[in-house]
């Protein structure tokens, strides 16, 4: 009788477990106005690290519901083969006013050599502020 306890307590366990690590993942999109391949290339580095992340997935941006955007604007620089790149980060809904709420902004310079690092380097600044909407505003929150 202890085993089957045993072994009843250690299933319970391991599916709570495993339960417990399913959440629901923030749907994310991208956008990107700009000529240059390092901002192209950053911006399609970004998509996969969404695409591999824990917390978030990637959606169209294009999909009708509610979703965290991140906007990117870049241009070359003028001396070097490298881009400066504005990220802003939205929360994006149809029906609110203006469409959507702005979250953060971020501004950086890449070059082909650190493109990866530049696009790993745009998730802490998503993660801040998909916190700060969680906590600030949970009703838009909850609609994610």
């Amino acid at each position: 009788m202890n085993r089957l306890a045993l072994a009843i307590l250690i299933f319970l366990f391991t599916a709570s477990v495993c339960f417990a690590q399913i959440a629901k993942k923030t749907p994310v999109a991208t956008s990107h106005e700009g000529n240059d391949q390092v901002g192209r290339s950053v911006v399609h580095a970004l998509e996969e690290a969404i695409r591999r992340s824990q917390r978030f997935s990637l959606v169209a941006s294009n999909a009708k519901t509610p979703k965290i955007i991140i906007l990117t604007q870049s241009v070359d620089v003028l001396a070097a083969p490298a881009s400066a790149i504005a990220y802003s980060i939205i929360y994006y809904r149809t029906n609110i006013p203006g469409a959507g709420v702005f979250l953060g902004l971020a501004v950086n310079s890449c070059s082909p050599e650190t493109i990866e690092t530049c696009a790993k380097g745009i998730l802490p600044y998503l993660d801040g502020a998909v916190d700060f909407l969680r906590r600030h505003d949970p009703d838009l929150w909850k609609t994610l």
